[in-house]
């Protein structure tokens, strides 16, 4: 079992708080009340980019479930939050970070031999970093898809159990809305994650 140190669990609590504040304070009323348009997808998608798959869960499920408890009728919501958006977090870093730690490990070694020019160590790192960006795009596209599919299928089928308001008309309708909160907060993740990543905060978090 890999040891969790103490700046992993105080790192996990902050994104949780932050992931908790971004989805409360930016919430807009949706056309089917108790539910909401936020932004804290934003933050689920930095946490999973920078921290991985395991924190991008913990935050996604604890922050998001979190604000549905303390938002005015959004209780209802809280499980099925805790569910989609920890493993909107989850898989995002997952794909993000898949055997990113071997691409390193090879470019470091490639670049060991490779010493004729700089230029060829140049283009060696922009590969490396190249399939890295696309691959983070693709996690952050099928997080967000995982999003809007989760609460679409549970406005369908589980909220109708607990609240007839709920149902396929009901469903139809938050779609394009959760379409807009997906996109929006996928452009964000992206860029946050990027600005932060280019300024070398991942080496601070290890």
């Amino acid at each position: 079992m890999e040891n969790i140190s103490t700046k992993k669990i105080v790192l996990n609590g902050v994104m949780i708080a932050l992931v908790f504040l971004a989805t409360f304070f930016t919430r807009i009323p949706g056309p089917v009340p108790p539910g909401y348009i936020n932004f804290g997808d934003a933050v689920i998608i930095v946490t999973a980019v920078l921290l991985g798959k395991n924190s991008g869960f913990l935050a996604g499920a604890l922050g998001s479930a979190l604000a549905d408890i303390v938002a005015p009728g959004g209780v209802i919501f809280a499980p099925i939050t805790f569910i989609v958006k920890g493993l909107e977090g989850y898989f995002v870093g997952r794909i993000a970070h898949y055997k990113r730690e071997d691409i390193k490990a090879n470019e470091e070694g490639n670049m060991e031999y490779k010493t004729e020019t700089g230029m060829e160590q140049s283009l060696l790192h922009n590969k490396s970093a190249g399939k890295y960006e696309i691959r983070k795009v693709i996690a952050i596209i099928i997080g967000t898809l995982i999003m809007v599919a989760g609460y679409f299928i549970a406005e369908l089928s589980v909220l109708k159990l607990v609240d007839p308001t709920f149902g396929y008309t009901a469903a139809i309708t938050e779609l394009p809305f959760n379409l807009i909160q997906g996109g929006v907060s996928a452009v964000l993740g992206y860029v946050l994650s990027t600005l932060l990543q280019k300024a070398g905060v991942e080496r601070l978090l290890e």
